[in-house]
């Protein structure tokens, strides 16, 4: 199979492109990066520039996974233009260069659990109320809707990925990353939130193994998928956890405040993921001791 990853050298990107690379695919990658970090046929490609069309005319693909896009809450509530071209204006060109040139191959969006903002309820379902709280909540909702004008439309094979919270080694941001850095300074430790806010955590590693699942067995028919491990951890439990990985025993404090366009609690039902015989293999502290294994280089 010849499979195409968009957003190869971003995190979830590059975790795919390793994967699929040792189960023996025939892996291609663009991004705007001038040089590739590892093995595999990539391409540059820049926004709004005619690369993109040029690489579907030339090469054939079996499948195209779009991991690329901002995905930057914060970036989003000062930058929303930007945000909007990256996550919704550059999901329309990729899905109508498919329409022009290869319209039998599948696509696989990279959306987003922050269209969901502050669920009604948990777990929460693919076919809730989404209810964005910032403008990256609000675009990766409109990406979707743009997946399904092109199937319904055009008849395109599309399925959509709502990840909750990914991590991983590797992964040089949010909260892992910051806490880490956080720890190379003097006194205590001042942590956002309560720590009384949830997260459904997923190891980067069970999300690529997702997408094989969907590739194989989804209808295509824009359907929406949970992204997730279906269990709820507290940041304050996480927080310990992982501080436990790092042997960091000194003092921190959460201080209370919230960032706008930040959701309370997530926790997904994964069981329309599950009806396709996915099942997440990495615990969260065994991915987390991973994490702490890489993190100790910097």
């Amino acid at each position: 199979m010849n499979i195409l990853i968009l957003g190869s050298e971003g995190f979830i990107g590059r975790n795919c492109v390793t994967q699929f690379t040792e189960m023996g695919y025939q892996v291609f990658g663009a991004d705007l990066f001038e040089q590739a970090s590892q093995s595999y046929t990539y391409s540059k490609i820049s926004r709004l520039s005619p690369e993109l069309e040029e690489l579907f005319a030339k090469d054939s693909f079996d499948a195209v996974i779009n991991a690329a896009g901002s995905a930057n809450v914060p970036y989003s509530m000062t930058h929303p233009l930007l945000d909007f071209e990256a996550n919704s204006l550059d999901t329309i060109r990729i899905l109508d260069v498919i329409r022009k040139f290869q319209p039998h191959c599948k696509y696989i969006h990279l959306s987003s659990a922050a269209v969901y903002g502050n669920p009604d309820k948990l777990p929460i379902k693919e076919s809730d109320p989404l209810q964005p709280l910032s403008p990256y909540g609000w675009h990766k909702m409109v990406s979707e809707q743009l997946c399904r004008e092109y199937t319904q439309v055009f008849q395109l094979q599309t399925a959509i990925v709502r990840p909750f919270s990914v991590y991983g080694a590797g992964l040089k941001k949010q909260l892992f990353w910051d806490l880490y850095q956080k720890t190379k300074g003097q006194g205590e430790l001042e942590l956002f939130g309560t720590g009384q806010e949830s997260r459904d955590y997923i190891h980067v590693s069970d999300v690529v193994r997702s997408l094989v699942h969907i590739l194989k067995d989804s209808p295509m028919r824009g359907d929406c998928y949970n992204l997730a491990s279906g269990e709820e951890t507290t940041i304050a439990e996480v927080v310990e956890i992982y501080f436990s990985a790092i042997g960091f025993s000194g003092k921190y404090r959460f201080k209370g405040e919230v960032r706008s366009g930040d959701p309370v609690n997530w926790k997904a039902d994964i069981s329309k993921l599950s009806d396709l015989g996915f099942s997440v293999k990495t615990k969260l502290e065994d991915g987390l001791m991973d994490v702490a294994k890489w993190i100790k280089y910097f």
